[in-house]
């Protein structure tokens, strides 16, 4: 399952709270005294209704020779009968039936015995099985059936043993209008066309857990390749089969590639993707037949600076990591999540090379660490909760996918691809815990790994290193520094890491590894001449924080002339509080010079944040990038000035337009942050003009721009846009979030309880995220009328996302009330005082002779 393309919350607050919440418990794997060996399911789909009528045939087998009952997972079905085969014909069962779980006799079933169960029933699901139906909001939307059953929401449909750790062949048939397509797993068996319907048969020999069966029926554009005889289908809304190689493509080269790198084969008879209306996650990887949401589908100008390789090569290594493999429990289902995320980069380092691979890991990293920082700190793998989709977080995909590359650079190439290899021929078909990945790598290489598994997987946090470099006598002493705190951060409070860092002389390049062990060491290194640069851990050998206190001379070499992209950016993330002219003269160069787009794209963000007239000026140069991801980071860096120049050139950019719809995007953003007076009008135009954008992108960032402003007039176009009833849900969670930031615009209490009162409106959306914003609002709001809301839509709410927001939500509501809320007048005077501290530092760096040497590089960090 992949979220990465859905809408990200920030939760806002001074820090990391604890993961677990109150009434949380300890989640065990669940006994098994019967197997689901086998399901057969019948369903006719009442579109009217929004249900089904099934037929379940379940084959069960003893494995607890002492138990009576058989133990199944069905919400809410109206029951018509339940029934075992007796004398050669069916026969009523005794049965027990709560709402939740469905209990049949089999006391007489011999040890070691199967038997047949069937269940006929009718179930309005209102989770596991969705239909969707155009309405005043979306006229355009298709009339379309399908199913996402992860976490544990194949229950809501058809009976099972809705676990991870249960496994079971599947046989589904479905009655469908005429004209339309219905996907399943596996093998298509039976097409069979009749008057005003059409029946198909989906047969999934090799058993899968419940949570991986699909359906997905609609009218559909299709399109087929054949790689070796296996099939690779796709299927579109109508009228969009022309995206599907753009957006879709390259699926076979990525089945050829993870074949090649795991040496296991594509597991399963066909490989199927389609993409269906309203779906609540990015992806999901049903056995054999991903679902994709609607954003998968790119449009010309969409595909100029986005594509869903990500997305695609997520979903497809899930068809090995999680479908082949499955997680025991949903406690260790980082080994389906992290493994899905680390092959999103597996690609791109095959697709765009290996400085493109580490910058996007740096972009996972960056997206744990915010989760580390601002919202909590846990264990990859975590045993107490209270839904198993609280787990399913940036620990879990990006820390995990981070934790295999570290032990691929701690292994080396060979041995990991050997290692993980043999644990998917090992477990195939299997389930897994972290213990099972451990002990495979261990068998195929020879290697222990405990102590890295018990530093990355079985404690919170990650290495947070600070490094100081002093070149004397011959040699450069480095010295670093552990600085994370917390208990069980690594191993007894210290990571043990074998750190890569090159030395730079005139003489050339020396590379030395650093074993580091204890607080805080340092490292004698040779050099005959003082360096021109150091790299520290330019292949991301240890994933965590790393602070360069370097002189700046030393970071404008690694900049200039680092061999590699990794040390560049991160020189230019350090030069980015050195104000100094020779930082801004560097950067301005990395923004119009460096090979790597990453690079310069860090560059722009660097002299954003040196706020001076140098810096800006620098900045102009970059909007003719040819390159959007860098013209995007040039669009954001004009918001770091709040001046009348930057507004200017944001105007002017706007009036002329961008090709990328992500540039555009980052324009209105920028724009409101300036505050300039001619902001309002234009941000207000565009949030009801510029629709239809891919995703929606242009007009949520003109809500975001908005509320930059800073300006109450703001807030009026903001909620006529929630009560607009053509305002896409993307728009409106874009809105709801923004609105987090209210209280520096505001403190009116009307206001305030008008925007309470817009937002509470919005929990009918069918969009979780929307619900998700609505909740985290409550928090920034400080209302406590907050709390009820807050307690309302975590009693009633299905989606195991949105309640726990609203489970963290009133914890932060309640800790919030008793602290003073943020001044924004205040807020405002320390900003603006900050800026004259950097526009002052600036002006006397400015009369500092170019050569004189560096003092202590803290001294020239910005306020």
């Amino acid at each position: 399952m992949q979220h990465r393309h859905a809408c990200a919350h920030a939760h806002r607050g001074t820090g990391a709270r604890p993961f677990r919440l109150a009434k949380d418990a300890a989640r065990w794997p669940r006994g098994k005294a019967f197997s689901l060996d086998s399901l057969t399911l019948e369903v006719a789909l009442d579109l009217d209704a929004r249900a089904v009528d099934g037929v379940a045939t379940l084959h069960l087998r003893r494995i607890d020779p002492e138990a009576r009952w058989a133990e199944l997972d069905a919400i809410d079905f109206a029951l018509e009968a339940v029934e075992r085969v007796s004398d050669g014909r069916w026969q009523g069962a005794a049965y027990s039936y709560d709402g939740e779980r469905l209990r049949v006799d089999l006391s007489d079933l011999p040890d070691g015995g199967a038997t047949d169960v069937r269940v006929r029933y009718r179930a309005t699901p209102r989770r596991g099985l969705y239909f969707t139906r155009p309405d005043d909001a979306r006229p355009d939307r298709p009339v379309q059936v399908w199913s996402q059953c992860q976490d544990q929401d194949g229950r809501h449909w058809f009976p099972c043993q809705d676990h991870p750790g249960q496994r079971m062949s599947t046989d589904l048939s479905v009655e469908v209008p005429a004209g339309w397509f219905a996907l399943g797993n596996g093998v298509l068996a039976e097409r069979e066309p009749k008057a005003e319907t059409t029946r198909f048969r989906w047969v999934q020999s090799e058993p899968h857990p419940a949570y991986l069966v699909t359906l997905a029926a609609g009218e559909f554009d299709e399109a087929h390749d054949d790689l070796g005889g296996l099939a690779i289908d796709y299927y579109v809304p109508k009228g969009k089969g022309a995206m599907i190689e753009r957006s879709l493509g390259r699926t076979p080269e990525m089945i050829r590639l993870f074949a090649e790198r795991l040496g296991t084969p594509f597991p399963w008879e066909k490989y199927a993707q389609v993409v269906v209306a309203d779906f609540i996650f990015g992806g999901m990887e049903n056995t054999s037949a991903t679902t994709l949401f609607e954003r998968a589908l790119l449009d010309e100008r969409a595909a100029l600076d986005v594509d869903m390789d990500s997305l695609v090569a997520h979903e497809l290594a899930h068809q090995w990591f999680g479908d082949l493999v499955t997680c025991r429990d949903w406690s260790h289902a980082w080994l389906n999540e992290g493994f899905a995320t680390y092959f999103e980069h597996v690609w791109k380092e095959h697709a765009d090379g290996r400085d493109d691979y580490l910058y996007a890991l740096e972009g996972d990293l960056d997206l744990y660490l915010a989760e580390h920082d601002g919202r909590y700190a846990r264990a990859v793998v975590e045993k107490r909760y209270a839904n198993p989709i609280d787990l399913f977080d940036r620990h879990l995909y990006q820390k995990g996918g981070l934790i295999l590359h570290a032990l691929r650079e701690h292994l080396g190439d060979a041995a990991f691809w050997r290692g993980i290899g043999f644990y998917l021929e090992r477990h195939r078909g299997g389930s897994v815990e972290t213990r099972d990945l451990l002990r495979a790598l261990e068998d195929a290489t020879g290697r222990s790994l405990e102590e890295q598994i018990h530093q990355w997987i079985e404690r919170p946090g990650h290495p947070k290193l600070v490094v100081e470099a002093e070149h004397g006598d011959g040699a450069l002493r480095v010295t670093v520094r552990q600085t994370q705190t917390g208990a069980g951060e690594g191993v007894d409070g210290v990571y043990h890491l074998r750190v890569p860092v090159t030395v730079v002389t005139a003489e050339g390049r020396r590379e030395h590894v650093l074993e580091l062990t204890r607080r805080e060491e340092t490292f004698a290194l040779e050099a005959a001449s003082a360096p021109t640069h150091v790299e520290v851990d330019p292949r991301m050998s240890a994933p965590g924080t790393i602070e360069l206190k370097l002189s700046t001379a030393l970071l404008t070499g690694q900049l200039h002339d680092a061999a590699s992209a990794r040390p560049r950016w991160l020189a230019a993330r350090a030069l980015a509080k050195r104000n100094e002219p020779r930082a801004v003269k560097a950067l301005a160069a990395a923004l119009m010079g460096d090979s790597f787009w990453g690079c310069r794209a860090e560059a722009a963000g660097a002299l954003g944040k040196h706020r001076t007239e140098a810096a800006f000026e620098a900045l102009t140069a970059g909007e003719a990038d040819a390159d959007p991801r860098v013209r995007r980071a040039v669009a954001a860096a004009y918001g770091e000035f709040r001046t009348e120049a930057a507004a200017t050139r944001l105007v002017a950019w706007m009036d002329r337009g961008d090709r990328s719809y992500l540039v555009e995007a980052a324009l209105r953003r920028s724009l409101g942050a300036t505050r300039d007076p001619r902001a309002l009008d234009r941000l207000t135009r565009s949030l009801a003009g510029d629709r239809g954008s891919w995703g929606e992108v242009v007009c949520s960032a003109a809500a975001e721009g908005l509320v930059k402003l800073r300006d109450p007039a703001a807030i009026p176009p903001l909620l006529g846009a929630l009560e607009d009833v053509t305002t896409a849900a993307t728009t409106r969670r874009a809105i709801v979030a923004a609105l987090g930031d209210v209280r520096e615009i505001t403190s009116d209490p009307p206001t305030l309880r008008r925007i309470r009162e817009a937002a509470e409106a919005q929990l009918g959306s069918y969009d979780p995220n929307v619900r998700i914003a609505v909740a985290r609002l409550m928090v920034s709001l400080r209302d406590p009328a907050g709390g009820p809301i807050l307690r309302r839509l975590e009693e009633r709410e299905l989606d195991g996302r949105v309640i726990r927001a609203a489970r963290e939500s009133a914890r932060d509501l309640a800790a919030s009330l008793s602290t003073p809320p943020r001044v924004a007048a205040l807020a405002d005077e320390v900003d603006a005082l900050r800026r004259e501290v950097t526009e002052l530092r600036a002006k006397v760096a400015a009369v500092r002779p170019e050569g004189a040497p560096d003092g202590d590089p803290e001294e020239t960090e910005n306020a």
